[in-house]
């Protein structure tokens, strides 16, 4: 089972909103997430929530568990998928906190 992501995860895949290239690759991080439910002393990330690239551009999290959720939303993981400017999926995520 993958670990749950958080708000600071950080994500990697490519930024799409450029003009030349149009697509760079690019890394960044979750940057909102529920004010009411954590794990492991961060704020637990879902489907909805925001990334930002290094760029400064933006993406959504446009998956997460069908099984587990936070505030009715599903709870984002490793390998989430981040869509948007952003285009990629979550690569870090709260140790010892799993989502099925």
């Amino acid at each position: 089972m993958p670990d749950s992501s958080r708000i600071f995860d950080q994500w990697i895949g490519q930024c799409c909103c450029h003009k030349d290239p149009k697509c760079i690759g690019m890394g960044g991080i979750i940057i909102t997430s529920s004010g009411n439910v954590e794990s492991a002393a961060f704020g637990s990330a879902g489907v909805g929530d925001i990334t930002i690239g290094w760029c400064g551009h933006t993406g959504v999290l446009s998956t997460g568990s069908g099984d587990v959720s936070i505030n009715n939303r599903g709870k984002a993981y490793v390998t989430s998928g981040v869509i948007g400017c952003n285009i990629g999926i979550v690569i870090t995520g709260a140790p010892n906190h799993t989502v099925n």
